[in-house]
């Protein structure tokens, strides 16, 4: 890929370089190997909002393994195998509106909320969590 390198004043061929990086996941310094897109000529480095964001995700999902938080496709499995919308799944939570609907797209949970979805993700419990909550909206 060609781009306008600043420094060296014209359009040069970039390439992408690995790099580690720290990056602040909810109070804690993350280091991952992120992928910079450089000039081949000077390695100035370059900004490319897709690999910044793949980065981002990288850094919140490392944090995710080191706390034993569910990741993203694992909420969505666990509110699909009951047939529930998020918005449905977030009210028989007792949660915002919008909240399944943030852990989904890459928000990181609280601990709590966490550990009421793996809970949750045995019928049994969710049987239990229904009948102790006066819940009816759903079968399991």
């Amino acid at each position: 890929m060609r781009k306008y390198c600043e420094k060296c004043g014209r359009e040069v061929e970039t390439r992408i370089i690995t790099k580690r990086e720290s990056y602040d996941v909810c109070g804690e310094t993350i280091e991952v190997d992120a992928q910079i897109l450089v000039c081949v000529e000077c390695k100035e480095e370059f900004y490319s909002e897709e690999l910044d964001n793949a980065t981002l995700v990288w850094a919140y999902n490392e944090y995710r393994r080191r706390h034993k938080l569910l990741f993203p496709e694992e909420i969505k499995r666990i509110r699909e195998q009951y047939g529930l919308s998020q918005r449905s799944f977030a009210k028989l939570l007792n949660w915002g509106d919008k909240t399944i609907c943030r852990y989904e797209n890459g928000s990181i949970q609280d601990k709590a909320h966490n550990s009421l979805l793996i809970f949750l993700r045995e019928p049994e419990n969710m049987r239990s969590y229904l009948t102790e909550n006066e819940v009816s909206c759903i079968e399991v």
